[in-house]
């Protein structure tokens, strides 16, 4: 099935899980994540989200008309009749809608994701595997370990911090040449601000750009 990767900006936007298993638990948990506004549709709330006091919950069987005003929504269903109300109202209202583990009945799918800070690496398969998706991803996680995390975060920081500067891509591409990964692995702060000095310019600091390293926190 042929898709188009995208990012989406949920921050404020309205979102809505309908369900209360492990999996709508866990696609409510991620778009609260991202700053959405979650609604959950469902008599009982997972236990999963009772530690969520910004999430809404409406606790009664789906309704039409609950999915007015949503940007997207995720259901957990297998029931064929209820699908296709779903679905219905999703294109009436716009609404992008994922019906979980199953494609036929989705406007979007949920990739897998590894996530190291700002970096998120999203492994999808068109809906075909699922399950494909999960082994990528558990494999990426051996080679793409925390260090990723910090790494991110300080060439974000430099970008700011030079934002309007002429040089800024030749500094930016000069620190992912630099050894700046393997230093903060192993954690050497001292290291670390001599090359952000070298390259991007004196007085730029893990102090300066605000980044902590992991094994500051």
């Amino acid at each position: 099935m042929r898709t188009h990767p995208v990012f989406l900006r949920l921050e404020g936007r309205r979102c809505v899980v309908i369900g209360a298993d492990a999996p709508a638990a866990a696609k409510a948990t991620a778009c609260l994540r991202a700053g959405a506004s979650v609604t959950v549709i469902a008599p009982e709330l997972p236990a999963a989200l009772e530690t969520h006091p910004e999430l809404r919950h409406v606790a009664r069987e789906y309704h039409r008309g609950d999915l007015g005003g949503a940007f997207l929504a995720y259901a957990s269903t297998r029931d064929p009749a209820f699908i296709a109300e779903l679905r219905d109202e999703a294109g009436r209202a716009g609404v992008l809608l994922n019906v979980i583990d199953v494609p036929a009945a989705s406007t979007f799918f949920s990739p897998a994701v590894l996530e190291r800070g700002d970096l998120a690496i999203a492994i999808g398969t068109g809906g075909a595997s699922p399950a494909l998706s999960a082994r990528i991803r558990r494999e990426l996680e051996a080679r793409v370990g925390p260090e990723y995390g910090p790494y991110v975060a300080i060439l974000g920081a430099v970008r700011r911090v030079l934002e309007g500067e002429a040089g800024r891509a030749d500094v930016l591409a000069a620190l992912l040449d630099a050894p700046l990964l393997d230093l903060v692995r192993r954690g050497a702060r001292e290291d670390i601000d001599r090359v952000l000095a070298r390259v991007a310019g004196d007085g730029v600091t893990l102090q300066r750009l605000g980044v902590v390293l992991d094994a500051e926190g």
